[in-house]
């Protein structure tokens, strides 16, 4: 209700500066701020409007114990921006009982997934494993002050995505990213479209973040016909949220990386924090990172729980026409 809106700002505030209280955030703690909605973002889902954004909470006798911002994207899938609860004994089990409101909210609206971002501590991860959710890859944020970064050093082959690049873009995630996070994700050719709306570049796919405080400004992709070396995404921050940029290279390219990362952050206004998600299986781009002054902030292990029977394609065997 609109009348809630004072009581789910102020368990957010407090969350912001207790690590204790927050259970998930689409951004690492020092950056929460920017995953944490605006009042004025708030009130459209306090109302019960259907927008982007919806808010749910838990109280007991009248006290707000757990509040879950949640995002419903252009996929069947809901993600938890960010999940506060009391840091007071109780705490815990109001998220989990929050959480699973919010499961069977989404079951009921047709969706097939939720995701979340959790910070790497016993009390995060114990409650989403209880309420059926499971990890499928950790992700470390690397953050720096925005200034101008050097040019890149070598003539970039890279150039701006279109829409008839969605097929290699898929093709190199395919051959970048482990099957189990391929599995959980559940991505198709359609969402590596960068002329539609969501699909992989929305959090927590190919970057992670608030898309509702990010604007997309460049994506770009490096290669041949026959073979996708890198991509590169920047999107800039709205309202409290950080720049957050993206790089993947195969083969361990370091230095592209670093070119990339370079030219990705061109565009980016200085005066808000530069972030970059590294997964656990990009440690090239994490020494890409280091190596242009950014400095290690947090880990989170990205959970997803799944709310659709997964029905397998049939397998065909070959069969000799007589």
């Amino acid at each position: 209700m609109p009348t809630d809106l004072r009581r789910v700002s102020a368990l957010l505030s407090a969350s912001l500066h207790d690590s204790a209280s927050l259970m998930a955030s689409a951004l690492p703690v020092p950056l929460a701020a920017g995953a944490a909605a605006t009042w004025l973002r708030l009130l459209p889902g306090l109302l019960g409007l259907q927008g982007r954004l919806r808010v749910f909470i838990e109280d007991y006798r009248g006290q707000l114990r757990s509040t879950a911002l949640v995002y419903d994207g252009h996929r069947p899938e809901w993600v938890v921006l960010t999940l506060a609860a009391l840091s007071e004994p109780g705490g815990a089990d109001s998220a989990f009982r929050l959480l699973s409101g919010v499961s069977a909210a989404a079951a009921r609206a047709g969706i097939h997934r939720l995701f979340a971002a959790v910070p790497d501590e016993a009390r995060a991860r114990e409650t989403f494993f209880q309420a059926g959710f499971y990890s499928y890859t950790r992700e470390t944020w690397y953050v720096a002050a925005l200034s101008a970064l050097p040019a890149p050093s070598r003539a970039l082959t890279a150039r701006r995505a279109t829409g008839r690049d969605a097929h290699d873009l898929f093709r190199f995630y395919v051959m970048t990213t482990p099957h189990a996070v391929q599995r959980a994700e559940q991505l198709t050719v359609t969402d590596f479209d960068v002329s539609r709306r969501g699909g992989a570049y929305d959090p927590p796919h190919l970057i992670g973040g608030n898309p509702l405080a990010m604007r997309r400004t460049v994506a770009l992709i490096d290669g041949d016909e026959l073979r996708p070396r890198a991509f590169a995404l920047g999107f800039a921050g709205l309202e409290r949220h950080a720049h957050v940029c993206k790089v993947r290279t195969a083969d361990g390219d370091v230095d592209l990386a670093r070119d990339l990362l370079r030219e990705t952050t061109r565009g980016l206004r200085p005066g808000r924090p530069l972030a970059s998600p590294v997964r656990s299986y990009e440690e090239h781009v994490g020494r890409a990172l280091l190596a242009e002054g950014f400095e290690e902030a947090a880990t989170a292990m990205l959970f997803t729980k799944e709310l659709a029977l997964r029905v397998e394609e049939r397998a065909f065997a070959p069969a000799v026409v007589r």
